[in-house]
């Protein structure tokens, strides 16, 4: 490779406005003028792999080949989009859905007869909340037959969407699960070299019960036909101002049922922002049924 573009390049603020302006359009994130330099790194992996001088001519490429641009705006989402995830995450919502939401679905099921349940975890990242999720039902509800269990998985990051659908994990991502539901839900499997490394699989009856979609959280309707009992949604938002934000949890009003759950991560609020749902406490809110 020539060294005049494997040398890392930086960008002007001209530039930058140019891709927070892009960014924030096609998916509503806000990225703060602390980014510059995570946005430099990124597009600089981007102009490379392209074989181009600098970032400059990349961003050249963006605004003046419209072919170039739709060929590469996935890819550059998906690159400057953050997938930080881990199996159990604030573990204590996990506990909630069994120690409290999971029986008030069931005291539900009993007067309508009805034993459905449908989560929507809406920021997948590689996969480890729905896995989690599945695990977390496939644990209440083992000696409870009849039970239509479906969870939606989704990103708007294509590359990690194929990630979280293969379900493979090296051993360190499984360190928060313990034994017993490492040997319950995982296979252990050769890696992608063919060796028998320390690299576990999801289970085909844990992966059965998510169905994995890319969807962008700002583009209405989403490809979710169903009403949500519980909708997911952590550590997403803070990437968002706050009139984005607003949007979003409009957005889930249509596609929560009355008095279904919303997640969302230890650092967000919806405060200020939304009035449609209760708070539970520990970052977990419930929609108020309309009057």
């Amino acid at each position: 490779m020539d060294d005049s573009f494997s040398s890392f390049s930086q960008i002007t603020d001209e530039e930058f406005k140019f891709i927070k302006d892009l960014m924030y359009k096609e998916t509503g994130i806000f990225l703060a003028d602390h980014k510059k330099i995570m946005v430099q790194s990124r597009l600089n992996s981007r102009a490379r792999m392209h074989k181009m001088q600098n970032v400059s001519e990349y961003i050249r490429g963006l605004q003046a080949d419209r072919k170039f641009f739709q060929s590469e705006l996935t890819e550059l989402i998906n690159r400057i989009t953050t997938n930080k995830t881990d199996f159990f995450r604030e573990n204590h919502h996990f506990e909630f859905l069994k120690e409290t939401f999971f029986p008030s679905v069931e005291e539900k099921a009993l007067k309508s007869g009805k034993k459905q349940l449908r989560i929507w975890s809406s920021a997948c990242s590689t996969g480890e909340e729905p896995y989690t999720i599945a695990i977390t039902c496939a644990e209440y509800f083992m000696h409870k037959p009849g039970w239509d269990i479906k969870i939606h998985a989704s990103d708007i990051d294509t590359n990690v969407v194929q990630t979280a659908q293969e379900g493979i994990y090296k051993a360190d991502r499984l360190e928060p699960v313990s034994e017993t539901l490492k040997k319950r839900y995982f296979l252990k499997v050769k890696d992608l070299s063919g060796k028998n490394q320390d690299t576990y699989q999801v289970k085909p009856e844990i992966k059965s019960m998510i169905e994995f979609h890319k969807v962008n959280l700002l583009e209405t309707p989403y490809p979710i036909r169903e009403k949500m009992d519980c909708i997911f949604c952590r550590n997403v938002i803070i990437y968002f101002d706050k009139p984005t934000q607003k949007k979003i949890f409009e957005n889930f009003e249509h596609v929560l049922k009355d008095r279904g759950l919303l997640v969302i991560g230890h650092s967000e609020t919806l405060f200020g922002i939304s009035e449609a749902y209760k708070f539970l406490g520990h970052t977990v809110y419930q929609k108020k049924p309309k009057i």
